[in-house]
């Protein structure tokens, strides 16, 4: 009988375990059908509806220093080739008449997204200059304490279009909303290697025999263009001899998830060219690369997201160092979605330092792109003290403006005790660079 007892808890809890995974699925199922527009992965426009409820701090507790960083709005596609080279193979078919009816309709689109991103690449559209002004606007109604005369301001980006042009936009919101102001902003390559590190060892072993033929097998059970290409031509032969089937559906996939930025927003879609499983398809393998190059898979060795160690270690240098000042600071930092991505992961937060082989299941666990790195994303350290004489500094961490769960116990959760924090994630960065050195010495 008491065998029959174990026996049976152990199958109640693989079950509830089963069961667990099972909802999380369905649960980022449930939010792509709510906004289809998650179903653009890392492309996805981060909502700037009203942030959830904070927790209240512990008594007494006040926010005294927040450390930002950031990714770029919406923005025009950085490679013209997704309008250029889809607008001449569909202008092509058509001069060709091998078009159907929804392939002439879906050449007209096109033309319009084409030619409102013209000469634009990589500029901010006009939603994510709104988006990073009103992400701002939040982030000043939600901490007031930090938002006083007497504040500081840093605000940097790295060296690229679109990154500064969300600085910019931040700023003339913080601007227009304090007065006076007492902020500068930058833009240069010298802060680098903690805004976008570099590691070539890292990143060559990114994509490695093992990974590329999991992921090659992993594409290949998720992909069937057939249904879609004989929507669009009439000439299935056409399709086989002169167009790369693939490509084009992954170029109109980026392209759909790209109309949510431009002017066209709610005027049309593209998601509608393909079916609701078609979709889960292409955001499947979206998300699984994304996972391989900056999050904790194994099959590479699980150390992707390591590439934000120097990320991390400022923050941390950055936290102490702000323990005794008097006056609130804030550095707003933004730079690209991987670097977003990868230290959401180093820092495991809400579990996305999940570390599995097994690309079908990140479903399973709720790994999704969408939720760690949309246009727009970003991960917020807020610190807390009583006054400047508090041994007790607390952090708080938001993901995207919401409460993050840290991998360390606390007892006053969503907010962690800063020597526990800054002592988990100094032993972690030290094993690793533990680890690789031991490896360089054998």
């Amino acid at each position: 009988m008491k065998k029959l007892l174990i026996a049976a808890a152990l199958a109640s809890a693989a079950l509830s375990g089963a069961s667990a995974q099972d909802s999380k699925a369905l649960m980022i199922e449930k939010e792509v059908k709510a906004d289809i527009n998650r179903a653009a992965g890392m492309f996805y426009a981060r909502s700037t509806s009203k942030p959830h409820k904070d927790t209240p701090a512990p008594k007494g507790k006040k926010p005294f220093y927040i450390n930002h960083y950031g990714c770029p709005g919406p923005f025009y596609l950085d490679k013209s080739e997704y309008y250029t080279e889809t607008y001449a193979t569909f202008a092509k078919a058509d001069s060709l008449g091998k078009l159907t009816k929804l392939g002439k309709d879906v050449l007209q689109r096109i033309t319009l997204l084409a030619q409102d991103a013209k000469d634009r690449d990589g500029e901010l559209t006009e939603r994510g200059a709104q988006q990073s002004r009103t992400l701002v606007k939040q982030m000043i109604d939600r901490f007031p304490d930090m938002f006083t005369p007497k504040g500081y301001y840093s605000v940097r980006s790295v060296v690229e279009n679109r990154c500064i042009m969300t600085m910019q936009e931040g700023l003339l919101q913080l601007s227009s909303s304090l007065r006076p102001i007492v902020a500068r902003s930058k833009a240069s390559q010298q802060e680098r290697r903690f805004m976008d590190p570099v590691d070539d060892e890292l990143t060559s072993q990114r994509i490695d025999s093992l990974t590329s033929i999991t992921y090659e097998r992993f594409t290949d059970l998720n992909t069937n263009d057939n249904r879609l290409m004989s929507s669009l031509f009439n000439d299935m032969n056409y399709v086989m001899t002169s167009i790369d089937a693939a490509k084009l559906s992954k170029q109109l996939f980026i392209l759909a998830g790209n109309v949510q930025h431009s002017s066209y927003a709610g005027v049309f879609s593209l998601f509608d060219i393909f079916t609701p499983e078609e979709i889960h398809r292409h955001w499947r393998k979206q998300n699984a690369w994304h996972y391989i190059n900056y999050g904790g898979c194994k099959l590479n060795g699980g150390w992707q997201a390591y590439l934000q160690r120097s990320t991390l270690r400022n923050m941390i240098h950055m936290g102490d160092s702000m323990v005794k000042r008097y006056n609130p600071l804030m550095h707003l930092r933004y730079t690209h979605a991987n670097v977003i991505m990868s230290l959401a992961c180093l820092m495991d937060l809400n579990g996305y330092g999940l570390h599995t082989a097994n690309l079908d299941s990140l479903e399973d666990y709720g790994w999704a792109n969408f939720r760690i790195a949309p246009l727009g994303g970003s991960i917020m350290m807020i610190h807390y003290r009583t006054d400047r004489d508090d041994p007790d500094v607390l952090v708080k961490v938001l993901l995207n403006g919401d409460e993050a769960t840290l991998p360390i116990p606390t007892d006053c959760a969503p907010y962690y005790h800063w020597q526990d924090v800054k002592r988990y994630y100094l032993r972690k960065l030290y094993r690793y660079e533990n680890r690789r050195l031991n490896n360089k010495r054998r």
